[in-house]
């Protein structure tokens, strides 16, 4: 048998550092792609809560305009009939 020597032990660390960086890299993959994943899920999530959030909201601002309109129609035919408010003295 022959003694190993310093090239040998060096071929043999660069072999060894090469596989693993491939590990490396094979798990830094792996995690770019479950982010990912993550990140869709949150993104939908987040639709829900907004639509959650929103639709109150909504409802309620267009209960205020049909309320703001019904004020501003009643005021329209108020003025069309001839009502005047003025002031008595």
């Amino acid at each position: 048998m022959t003694p190993l020597t310093s090239a040998d032990v060096l071929m043999f660390l660069y072999i060894l550092v090469g596989i693993m960086l491939v590990v490396v890299l094979y798990h830094v993959l792996m995690l770019f792609g479950d982010a990912r994943r993550i990140i869709k899920r949150v993104d939908r999530v987040t639709e829900q809560v907004e639509q959650v959030v929103l639709k109150p909201l909504a409802m309620a601002d267009q209960v205020l305009e049909n309320v703001m309109a019904l004020f501003e129609g009643r005021g329209k035919k108020e003025k069309e009939k001839g009502f005047n408010h003025r002031k008595v003295r």
